[in-house]
């Protein structure tokens, strides 16, 4: 009686130790992730850096299917991912910079030709002086 209990003992052990061996599921990076995939997406990556994005969603997609089963795996694309958006918000925030940078340069030629053509306009229609007459 005492070796089944022992096999008995020995054998739950296992199960349990199997059944726990992958370790918690990482909830907070997944949940990080998420965010930043989709604060990332709102921002305009799809459109100035979607390889980045993409590969983003993609790791995450991949994180949130092993969540369960290998959780240490999850946590590396989980990690991964959130990465791969910080890079996308990034990108995407130099290329919203630089249209910025160019709306302004625009702007300021405009006025410069402006203020040009108004000293033009003021030479041409201010008559010339000529020196004094005698008196």
């Amino acid at each position: 009686m005492t070796r089944v209990m022992c096999t008995l003992t020995a054998l739950c052990a296992a199960i349990a130790a199997a059944g726990c061996s992958g370790g918690p599921a990482p909830t907070a990076e997944l949940a990080q992730a998420h965010s930043l995939v989709d604060q990332a997406e709102q921002s305009g990556a799809p459109r100035y850096a979607s390889a980045d994005i993409s590969s983003a969603r993609s790791k995450l997609q991949q994180a949130d299917l092993d969540a369960r089963k290998e959780p240490a795996r999850a946590l590396d694309e989980a990690q991964e991912a959130t990465a791969d958006a910080r890079v996308a918000l990034a990108r995407t925030n130099a290329a919203k910079a630089q249209v910025a940078l160019r709306d302004v340069q625009s702007s300021d030629r405009d006025l410069q030709h402006e203020a040009d053509r108004q000293d033009l306009q003021n030479e041409t229609s201010t008559p010339a002086t000529t020196a004094p007459m005698p008196q």
